[in-house]
C-alpha cells in the first residue's frame, strides 16, 4: 500500500513554545496548515474574516470554520467586514481593500492576544503568480525573488508546498473543505493568471512551475549581491536626513549599472520602475527641474541632486490633553510613560525623563507654534523655537512633524525628541520621575 502524501513544516520558523495564530478561510490550503498544526501539537487559534462578498456562501464558509474549530477544540476568532463600503471610501479594489482588512484585524488581534506569530497558508503557486505579477507590472529584483517565508511576525509554513501536494494530502487524509467559488472568477488578475496564463506557459514547459521556483531562488541570491552593492554605493551618493533623500547626481552618474542603484534608493520609498526610467533619462539628459511623486514622497530634479521629500499630511488633530501619566497609551502619538524612582543617564533624544513633581497635570501634548520659547536644558535663557529650530538646522518638513509636550501652567517641557526644558530637568532632589519614550522618535 503506497504512503500517503506527507508535507514537512519547514524547520525554525516557529516552535511548540509560541502561541500562533492561524488565517483560516476554511479552503483547502489553510485546512491542510490547520490539520499539520494540530498533528505536530502547537498551540494555535484560527482567525475567521468574512468579507460579506459572496452571500450566502459567505456565511456558509463561516458556518463551516465555526465547527471546524468546534471538532478540533480550538479557539476561533470571527469577525465580518461591510468590505464593498470600504472599497467605496479607499477607492481600492476588493482584493487589496480585504487585504488591508485582514491584516489590519489581525494585528489588533495579535496585540491584544499576544500571538508570537501569524501563519498565513500561502503555497508555491502563490509565489509563482506573484513572480509573474511582479514581472508584468514592473519590478526591481527584489521583487523576483517571491513572497518571503518569513516576514517579521508573518510567517508562511507551506511557501515551499504546490498546490498539487496540498490537494493531494487533503484528499489521503480524507479532509473537507470550503471552495470558494471567487477563485474561480478570471477577472481577477491572479486568477487569471492561475487559470489561463500558467497552463499556457505549461504547454510550452511542461515543468514551468519548477522552473520558476528554481529561478526565483537563484534571484534571491543575486539579490543579496545586488543589495550588498547597493548598501556600499548608497553611502557614497546618498544623504538622509530627517526622512529627506538627497542624491548626488555627479556622483550616482559615475556608477557602474547606476540604474539599478537608483531603483534600488528610491523603490522603497514607493517611486515605480516607469517613473524611475523617465527621472534616469532625464540625468542623462541633463533635463533639471523634473519632477514626480508618490502617496508619501515629492522628488524634484535640481542641478546636483535628485531630492526626495516626505509629503505632508494633515493631521486630524494637532491638540491632546493628557489628564494622567496613564493617558499617555491613549494617544495616537506613540509613548511609553512610567513613573521610576531610580535616576539614570539617558543620551536617546526620544527618551526624556523629568521631574515628576515639577508637573502640573492635564499636561498638553501639541504642534508648536510661533512665538513658543523655552530654556533649553543646559542653558538659563529663554529661546524662541523658530531660533532653536534654525540654529539646530532643522527643516520645515521636519518642524511641522515635531510635537511639544507642555505644562499646565503653559510651560515647555520638552520638545518631543529633541530637547528638554531646564526647568522640568532631573536633580539630586528628584524622588519620583516620569520616563516618557516617544517611539516615533
Amino acid at each position: 500500500m503506497p504512503h500517503k502524501q506527507t508535507i514537512h513544516l519547514q524547520e525554525g520558523l516557529f516552535s511548540k513554545k509560541d502561541k500562533l495564530l492561524v488565517a483560516f478561510s476554511g479552503g483547502v490550503d489553510s485546512v491542510v496548515l490547520a490539520h499539520l498544526l494540530i498533528e505536530g501539537g502547537f498551540k494555535f487559534e484560527l482567525a475567521h474574516c468574512n468579507f460579506n462578498l459572496r452571500g450566502k456562501e459567505s456565511d456558509l464558509d463561516e458556518k463551516f470554520c465555526s465547527d471546524f474549530a468546534r471538532k478540533n477544540k480550538l479557539k476561533i476568532h470571527i469577525r465580518q467586514f461591510d468590505t464593498k463600503s470600504y472599497v467605496k471610501i479607499k477607492k481600492l479594489s476588493v482584493q487589496m481593500a480585504a487585504r488591508e482588512l485582514r491584516y489590519h484585524w489581525f494585528n489588533e488581534l495579535m496585540q491584544k492576544h499576544k500571538f508570537d506569530f501569524i501563519l498565513t497558508a500561502h503555497h508555491a503557486n502563490d509565489n509563482i503568480e506573484t513572480l509573474l505579477l511582479n514581472l508584468t507590472r514592473g519590478t526591481g529584483l527584489n521583487g523576483l525573488t517571491g513572497i518571503p517565508l518569513k516576514q517579521n511576525y508573518l510567517v508562511r509554513p507551506l511557501l515551499t508546498t504546490t498546490k498539487e501536494t496540498i490537494l493531494k494530502y487533503a484528499e489521503e487524509h480524507k479532509l473537507k473543505f470550503r471552495h470558494d467559488s471567487s477563485n474561480d472568477e478570471v477577472k481577477y488578475t491572479r486568477n487569471y493568471l492561475r487559470h489561463k496564463i500558467i497552463p499556457a506557459l505549461k504547454k510550452i514547459n511542461p515543468a514551468v512551475e519548477n522552473t520558476l521556483l528554481h529561478n526565483m531562488e537563484l534571484f534571491k541570491q543575486a539579490a543579496l549581491i545586488v543589495n550588498e552593492y547597493s548598501a556600499e554605493k548608497k553611502k557614497e551618493v546618498v544623504l538622509e536626513n530627517n526622512g529627506m533623500v538627497k542624491i548626488s547626481i555627479q556622483k550616482l552618474l559615475k556608477q557602474t549599472a547606476n540604474e539599478l542603484l537608483l531603483h534600488e534608493i528610491l523603490a522603497p520609498l514607493g517611486f515605480n520602475s516607469s517613473q524611475i526610467s523617465q527621472l534616469h533619462h532625464s540625468l542623462n539628459a541633463k533635463q533639471s527641474g523634473k519632477q514626480f511623486s508618490t502617496s508619501a514622497y515629492r522628488l524634484l530634479v535640481d542641478r546636483e541632486f535628485i531630492i526626495a521629500e516626505p509629503i505632508e499630511t494633515e493631521e486630524e488633530e494637532d491638540y491632546f490633553e493628557i489628564k494622567s501619566v496613564s493617558s499617555f497609551s491613549k494617544l495616537p502619538v506613540k509613548f511609553k510613560a512610567e513613573v521610576v524612582k531610580a535616576h539614570e543617564v539617558v543620551k536617546d533624544k526620544s527618551i526624556g525623563l523629568f521631574d515628576y513633581q515639577t508637573l502640573q497635570f492635564p499636561l498638553q501634548l501639541r504642534k508648536w507654534k510661533q512665538g513658543d520659547k523655552f530654556m533649553p536644558l543646559g542653558m538659563q535663557n529663554f529661546k524662541k523655537l523658530s531660533d532653536y529650530f534654525i540654529a539646530n538646522k532643522i527643516p520645515l518638513s521636519e518642524k511641522k512633524r515635531i510635537w511639544i509636550l507642555v505644562n499646565g501652567n503653559d510651560e515647555i517641557i520638552w520638545i518631543v525628541g529633541h530637547r528638554i526644558d531646564e526647568r522640568f530637568k532631573l536633580n539630586p532632589t528628584s524622588k519620583q520621575i516620569l520616563k516618557l519614550d516617544y517611539k516615533n522618535g
